[in-house]
């Protein structure tokens, strides 16, 4: 998988196999062809999420002084 791909593209395709998996249409081989690109898919959506969350700060102010913490509220 590219790491170039988009996380707007990569739920585009995932969408789109647990469509075709959902309408039951595949053979048993390309559902799990299909299965397996979805998995991969998935891992690589929660990668970019997890990368993004981390990414994320907040200014809070405390006792009248400001700091930066990261998302999970730990100090930068």
């Amino acid at each position: 998988m590219s790491s170039k791909l988009s996380f707007e593209k990569a739920m585009e395709m995932l969408e789109e196999i647990v469509g075709s998996l959902e309408k039951g249409n595949l053979n048993l081989e390309d559902s799990l062809k299909a299965y397996q690109e979805g998995v991969k898919l998935s891992e690589y959506c929660n990668k970019i999420l997890e990368d993004a969350e981390g990414k994320i700060s907040m200014i809070m102010k405390e006792n009248n002084s400001y700091k930066e913490t990261d998302f999970l509220g730990e100090e930068l």
